[in-house]
């Protein structure tokens, strides 16, 4: 392989892992919560605040990754 194809495999291993971690941002919140508020004893407000700044993380690195064209209506 030349040396365009190796950087160009790279990026797309690279993307592909960076979309499962924004998956998992997005989705892991929902079972840290509940395991923050039972297990830690933190308040419930605290609990959910650590939640909505995962997801937020996740969906923000989300758009990053697959770029703005992904989002913007085709005409």
């Amino acid at each position: 392989m030349n040396k365009v194809a190796e950087e160009f495999a790279i990026r797309k291993a690279l993307r592909g892992a960076l979309v499962a971690v924004a998956g998992a941002l997005m989705i892991l919140p929902a079972y840290l919560n509940l395991e923050i508020f039972n297990r830690l004893h933190f308040e419930l407000v605290v609990s959910l605040s650590i939640s909505i700044m995962l997801f937020a993380v996740g969906t923000l690195l989300l758009i990053v990754v697959l770029g703005r064209d992904v989002f913007e209506p085709r005409a």
